[in-house]
């Protein structure tokens, strides 16, 4: 797969995993993917969530898109950022409205953006299952 198609990939089946670790124990969540482009991977979490308090220890994370029909898995992992931006943190709002009533009553330092640049990906299918894993710089 090229760099564009992981990317397409991403942005199509926008829901992912995101794994951290803290004290030494691995944490897996679901997530939503807000932009993944030659800018980075960018996805939201709250100030009060235990997310943000493990990537703020330990920014290293995994993620792993899925995508059904093609039966493809794409693991990116990397270092995570966290982006002060207040217009980007206002359209994070404006494309994700069921955060604004949550923004309205705490303000937007409430809402924490991270980014993932310069990830490194690997994908897997049933078919590639027992092939030697091949690297995607993103």
């Amino acid at each position: 797969m090229t760099k564009e198609q992981v990317f397409e990939l991403m942005r199509s089946n926008p829901v992912f995993a995101l794994a951290t670790a803290e004290d030494n124990k691995p944490h897996v969540r679901m997530m939503m993917l807000y932009r993944a482009d030659e800018n980075g991977i960018i996805f939201n979490t709250g100030e009060n969530k235990d997310l943000h308090r493990q990537l703020s220890k330990n920014e290293n994370a995994e993620l792993c898109f899925y995508n059904a029909a093609e039966g493809r898995q794409i693991r990116i992992s990397g270092s995570v950022e966290e982006i002060e931006d207040l217009s980007l943190k206002k359209q994070v709002v404006k494309d994700f409205p069921f955060l604004q009533e949550w923004v309205d009553k705490e303000g937007y330092d409430v809402l924490v953006v991270y980014c993932l640049k310069h990830g490194k990906a690997t994908t897997w299918t049933m078919e590639t299952n027992f092939k030697p894993k091949e690297y995607i710089q993103l």
